[in-house]
């Protein structure tokens, strides 16, 4: 399914957890991957530029933040 089959123009987190299956955290790691617009303080990403995204790359690669305790550990080289 592409997104030019999704009745809106702008998808918010909960329409990119429909489409990939995931949760609120990582419905918003993906969007961030590909590009948002703020609108206050939501986010949005246009569906036109997610169909782009996956025709350019193939697909969202994301990783997970680190930690506050991974990042101090590292930090003090642990």
């Amino acid at each position: 399914m592409t997104t030019t089959d999704y009745p809106k123009p702008f998808l918010g987190w909960q329409d990119f957890a429909d489409l990939f299956g995931c949760g609120r955290s990582k419905a918003l790691l993906l969007m961030h991957e590909v590009g948002v617009i703020h609108v206050g303080r939501a986010v949005f990403v246009r569906a036109a530029d997610l169909d782009a995204y996956l025709a350019e790359k193939g697909s969202i690669d994301i990783t997970w933040p680190k930690s506050a305790a991974r990042r101090k550990a590292a930090r003090h080289g642990r």
